[in-house]
C-alpha cells in the first residue's frame, strides 16, 4: 500500500529534547523544533530546526555542534530554504540552499546550481513530512531527497508496530525504515530507522542513525510548547 498526501497539521512551538547515546556512552543532545511564525517570499512558512551538541564532558575526543534552519511550506512541507552550521572537532562549515521548485533548482550559497526532483525535500522536512502522514504496517512512502548535492530516491515502509521505552516514559510506536539504494544518504554502510509515536502527534521518540563504525540512540526525552 502507498499513503496518500493526507497532512496532519504540526504544533508550531514545540521543541523536542533528545539524548543522544553511542552504546552505553552518553554522548551529547539534540534538539528539534517548530516556528509557525515565519513569511518566506510571501509564504507562510515553519521554521524547522535542528540543534546538535555533543557533551562537553567528552571534548578531548571529539566536539559537535551543528545547526540546520529550514524554512518549509504549511501545507505540504516543501522546504524553501536550508541554511546548516556545521562545527566538528577543529572543522566548521556553513552553506545555504534556495530550493526553486516551479524551476526545479537548488541553488547552493548563491553560486552552484543543482537540478532537483519534483516534491524534493531536505532531511530534515523529510522527519517532519513523515509525521504529517497517517501510516500503518506495511504502508510504503516513496521521497526524493536532496542533500550534499545530490537527489536521492527514497522507499520508507513502515515495518512494524513496537513499543519503546523512553525518558519520557513508553510509547507504543511505528517503526520506518528509510531505504536507498547505492552509496548515498542511507546507503554504503549507512542507515537510518525512526519511531513514530502511533497516536495523533507522531513524536519520533527514538532515532536511530546507523554507521560503519556503530549506532547514535536518539531518544525523546522531554517535549516542550
Amino acid at each position: 500500500m502507498i499513503w496518500l498526501t493526507v497532512l496532519l497539521a504540526l504544533s508550531p512551538g514545540e521543541t523536542l529534547v533528545y539524548e543522544a547515546k553511542f552504546a552505553f556512552l552518553s554522548i551529547g543532545s539534540m534538539v528539534l523544533s517548530i516556528d509557525g511564525s515565519i513569511v518566506y517570499n510571501d509564504t507562510p512558512c515553519y521554521l524547522l530546526r535542528s540543534e546538535l551538541n555533543s557533551n562537553p564532558s567528552l571534548s578531548w575526543l571529539f566536539t559537535l555542534n551543528d545547526t540546520i534552519l529550514v524554512y518549509s511550506t504549511v501545507d505540504d512541507i516543501i522546504p524553501l530554504y536550508y541554511e546548516e552550521y556545521i562545527h566538528e572537532s577543529g572543522h566548521s562549515s556553513y552553506a545555504k540552499v534556495t530550493f526553486d521548485h516551479d524551476s526545479l533548482l537548488a541553488w547552493y550559497d548563491d553560486t552552484t546550481v543543482i537540478s532537483i526532483l519534483p516534491g524534493t525535500r531536505d532531511m530534515l522536512s523529510f522527519w517532519y513530512f513523515l509525521r504529517t502522514i497517517p501510516m500503518d504496517v506495511n504502508d510504503t512512502l516513496r521521497l526524493t531527497i536532496h542533500a550534499s548535492m545530490e537527489n536521492h530516491r527514497i522507499e520508507c515502509p513502515v515495518v512494524k508496530r513496537e513499543s519503546i521505552e523512553t525518558p519520557l516514559g513508553e510509547f507504543n510506536t511505528l517503526l520506518v525504515s528509510p531505504q536507498t539504494e547505492g552509496k548515498g544518504i542511507f546507503g554504503g554502510g549507512g542507515g537510518m530507522d525512526i519511531w513514530y509515536s502511533d497516536d495523533t502527534n507522531h513524536y519520533p521518540v527514538q532515532i536511530k542513525a546507523r554507521m560503519k563504525t556503530g549506532c547514535i540512540l536518539f531518544k525523546l526525552k522531554e517535549v516542550r510548547y
